[in-house]
């Protein structure tokens, strides 16, 4: 009978219980704030990423002899601010990092190259066409294994997510010739027969640019 009433009371006893849930508690809280400090440094990290985006995109913007010197001109700044001093250990890094992105940039700008992002991106105008750059932003941060809450991710390799930047670029040097200098040229010599005479050769039609096309 005693050994009966020692063990139900050993049952009964809820002394040391507080420090049980005290200790369940604070994991979790930690936990917890380790998910929120990886999300919240993830954001940040995305910005950063969105300012590279931008920055490529710009450069390809800008008009230049024709099409492959803007593209390359977005690529080369895409190269130079992943590999930049102060950014190259937050993407990147040769030993694996907390944030990777693409080696290379996806350029496109319409035009000849019919390159365009609008098959991906939908407009409610068709003649808005969606172009600039395009590059894969992974977060391995994300990818936690959390006490008593498990894993974020099923596997390593963390989340990833697609960072656009579209800005219309201006007409190229060669765009300009010959979808508008050139054609008007050739408009005016057809006005009348007596300016075909004065300029026989439109080869020898020496363009003068404006401040764009």
């Amino acid at each position: 009978m005693s050994r009966t009433k020692s063990f139900s009371s050993t049952i009964q006893n809820e002394r040391g219980m507080i420090s049980a849930e005290f200790i369940f508690a604070i994991v979790i809280a930690a936990g917890l704030c380790i998910v929120f400090f990886a999300l919240n440094f993830t954001l940040s990290m995305a910005e950063v990423a969105q300012y590279i985006a931008f920055s490529a995109s710009r450069a390809h913007a800008a008009g230049h002899i024709d099409q492959d010197k803007q593209e390359q001109m977005a690529k080369d700044k895409y190269l130079s601010l992943i590999n930049n001093r102060e950014l190259k250990p937050l993407f990147n890094k040769p030993d694996g990092g907390w944030f990777v992105l693409s080696p290379q940039i996806d350029v496109r700008g319409g035009g000849e190259s019919g390159r365009t992002f609008d098959s991906d991106y939908r407009y409610t105008e068709e003649r808005v066409p969606q172009v600039g750059v395009r590059f894969d932003f992974t977060a391995k941060l994300l990818s936690l294994k959390v006490a008593f809450l498990g894993p974020t991710n099923e596997d390593d390799a963390g989340f990833s997510a697609k960072v656009t930047a579209f800005l219309i670029r201006e007409p190229t040097q060669k765009e300009c010739y010959e979808l508008q200098i050139k054609r008007r040229y050739e408009a005016v010599l057809n006005l009348d027969q007596r300016f075909k005479e004065m300029a026989r050769d439109t080869a020898g039609y020496v363009p003068s640019e404006d401040n764009g096309c």
